[in-house]
């Protein structure tokens, strides 16, 4: 299967660089992402979709972004369940999966 990714960030032109240019290196598909849908996210919005990897190629994707000082909280893999979903309601699940996580993360400090 061809590895994609959908990447959005309306707050900084240059992370979005950043990240297409690691995605290109490691010749991964880029998707642009529908304009009317992104006009529905937050401004600060900001998602990294990750189609046709396996866990491993993503771990190994993350850790190229990490080396050049790229992170990016709200990540998915493409999934059965959630490959049709609009971009507002797959912000909102990740949004509310990284909350989560971070006060879990809170409690073993």
């Amino acid at each position: 299967m061809e590895k994609k990714i959908l990447y959005i960030n309306r707050k900084d032109p240059s992370k979005v660089k950043a990240v297409h240019a690691v995605a290109l290196v490691r010749k991964v598909k880029i998707l642009p992402a529908p304009e009317e849908e992104v006009q529905e996210l937050p401004e600060d919005a900001e998602i990294l979709k990750f189609i046709g990897f396996g866990s491993q190629e993503v771990g190994s994707f993350l850790q190229d972004l990490k080396k050049i000082g790229i992170r990016v909280d709200l990540k998915c893999m493409e999934t059965e369940h959630n490959k049709d979903w609009r971009l507002s309601a797959l912000h909102k699940e990740l949004q509310e999966e990284h909350e989560y996580m971070m006060k879990e993360f809170q409690k073993t400090k």
